[in-house]
């Protein structure tokens, strides 16, 4: 990538080769097939880490799905409900070095062909100074402190109970 306004810029200590917006994160839109669907927009989520959110566009009402690696292929947070964490079957199949693949229609929350169901899934990788997603046990202690990989000031936060229902907090 030769544009010099996509470069991320990187804090402090981070390394210095080039990291630009389209290795660590891609927007992607396509049809439910309720087969394999493999995304390949070049983002590497199964060797850096990071995080599919999915949503429908149009068709029937569904669930946005937010799958990371740190929780693994398999287990779903929906940021418009405050559900726990929930399998998603078969229907996220793997991260992938060039995006992720979608396995077959489950719950058609991200690849179902009910009434031409057609998705759009925004991929975010873990990149010092961007993006980190991280898992915690929490202790009900009053301004605790969460380590994270960024390197530099917290810009933004989305936290949730994972074990049981509640409300998203953002901070």
């Amino acid at each position: 990538m030769s544009n010099p306004a996509s470069k991320l810029l990187a804090s402090s200590g981070a390394s210095s080769s080039a990291v630009y917006v389209d290795d660590v994160f891609s927007i992607d839109i396509w049809d439910g097939n309720n087969s394999t669907n493999q995304i390949a927009n070049g983002v590497d989520l199964s060797g850096e880490g990071g995080m599919v959110w999915v949503k429908l566009r149009d068709g029937f009402t569904s669930y946005h799905v937010m799958m990371d690696t740190e929780r693994g292929a398999n287990d779903g947070l929906y940021p418009n409900r405050t559900n726990a964490e929930a399998s998603q079957g078969a229907e996220f199949s793997s991260f992938n070095s060039d995006g992720f693949t979608l396995g077959g229609e489950v719950n058609g929350y991200m690849n179902s062909t009910h009434n031409s169901a057609n998705y759009c899934g925004w991929t975010f990788r873990k990149a010092a100074g961007f993006f980190d997603v991280v898992t915690y046990t929490g202790n009900g202690t009053s301004n605790r402190q969460i380590a994270h990989n960024l390197g530099c000031e917290v810009g933004m936060m989305f936290f949730k109970k994972t074990n049981g229902t509640g409300d998203w907090k953002v901070f």
